[in-house]
């Protein structure tokens, strides 16, 4: 058995809620350092930094699975283009431009965009429980948003911000749908390992362009720190925590979780800023968690082979 089924055995709900914490450590980290770091380069040298931390764990697997790696290449190449280049880059420069009321509720599309595309490649049943939870779920997000007064949703108006971070996102729920066509013998390790170095590989001509001609990236001590905390935490940790739970339930399941990432930013931002806790941040935190036990109530949906 690999380590890929072995996550089975485990808690997958776990696994979703720590890449859910470590991702929201992205959108703190990102807003801190936006005038400090351009975007392209905070997220270029956070995948080199990622790719050279990750090798004493995943070259070995790397070099021991060469051939299925090539064999499968077009597959890695889809899912660092979708995570790293189309995901985290675009959201990166979204949140220059974004607020903080709109980046909370931008997100919430993600999991109904993982569900939809779950369908249409790989026919994975929708159960009624996962529509439920969905909704139950978003409403907790919305709460949170418009700090409990659901009448600020009239007033809102969207930006050309707002759009990018919408669009990263499609690039991240994309890489949740594509997740099951890797090769399930892949060690999780390698496969960590291959999309940071074609992530950054992607994204080295855009980093080139933005050093020449908006700006370079100044090393100090607040970028090379805002750096490797990206690499090690929504990185690294991150991913590794949601792949093996994608493992275990499947990426229709897990996308719910994604609730969870805009919850863990509000609660890091009470405590960093020393914000004070709102009754309806209790409530939200409450309709989430609702919601993912609902969605997530019964047996895993069957999936067919992909559409050709």
């Amino acid at each position: 058995m690999t380590d890929r089924d072995s996550a089975s055995g485990a808690s997958p709900y776990l696994f979703l809620t720590f890449a859910m914490v470590f991702f929201a450590t992205n959108v703190i980290i990102g807003r801190a350092v936006h005038g400090e770091i351009p975007p392209v380069g905070l997220s270029f040298w956070r995948w080199v930094a990622a790719s050279a931390l990750f090798l004493p764990f995943g070259l070995t697997h790397v070099r021991r699975q060469w051939a299925l790696i090539v064999r499968n290449w077009k597959v890695f190449l889809m899912l660092a283009t979708a995570m790293i280049l189309f995901g985290n880059t675009v959201i990166y420069i979204g949140l220059n431009y974004t607020i903080a009321l709109n980046a909370g509720i931008v997100p919430v599309a993600r999991p109904v965009i993982i569900v939809a595309l779950s369908w249409v490649i790989f026919r994975t049943a929708v159960t009624g429980g996962q529509v439920l939870g969905i909704v139950v779920a978003m409403v907790g997000v919305l709460v949170i948003a418009v700090r409990g007064d659901l009448s600020a949703l009239a007033s809102l108006t969207f930006n050309t911000g707002d759009l990018i971070v919408f669009a990263g996102n499609i690039g991240i729920a994309v890489y949740q749908v594509l997740f099951p066509l890797a090769p399930r013998e892949l060690h999780p390790y390698a496969l960590l390992q291959v999309t940071f170095i074609l992530g950054a590989l992607l994204l080295a001509p855009f980093y080139a362009l933005e050093t020449i001609y908006i700006a370079p990236v100044t090393p100090n001590l607040v970028t090379v720190s805002a750096i490797l905390a990206v690499a090690i935490f929504p990185s690294m940790l991150a991913i590794y925590f949601m792949n093996r739970g994608m493992t275990a339930i499947g990426p229709s399941r897990a996308g719910i979780f994604n609730y969870l990432q805009p919850l863990f930013v509000t609660l890091m931002a009470v405590t960093l800023l020393g914000e004070a806790v709102e009754i309806y941040h209790l409530i939200a935190f409450t309709l989430v968690i609702g919601g993912i036990v609902v969605a997530n109530r019964g047996r895993t949906p069957s999936s067919a082979s992909p559409v050709s």
